[in-house]
């Protein structure tokens, strides 16, 4: 037997998560990332999306190369 399923707006959604804490937002993402209802960004993703905003700010290359090299730190 199927599970019934309930539609929300994502106002709805956003009034019921309000009332929850931080500790137990953190716990409901969790949760979600273990069912692996979302899905991370691919390399191209954040690639193309990278490169939009370097382009956009007219970021100079020493800048980015900073930016590569503190985010590889930070894994």
């Amino acid at each position: 037997m199927a599970n019934p399923t309930i539609e929300i707006n994502k106002k709805q959604i956003i009034n019921a998560l309000a009332q929850f804490s931080q500790r137990e937002l953190k716990g409901i993402i969790g949760e979600l990332l273990r069912q692996k209802s979302f899905v991370p960004p691919t390399l191209e993703e954040i690639t193309r999306e990278a490169g939009k905003t370097i382009r956009k700010e007219g970021l100079k290359p020493e800048i980015v190369q900073e930016a590569i090299k503190w985010a590889r730190s930070k894994k």
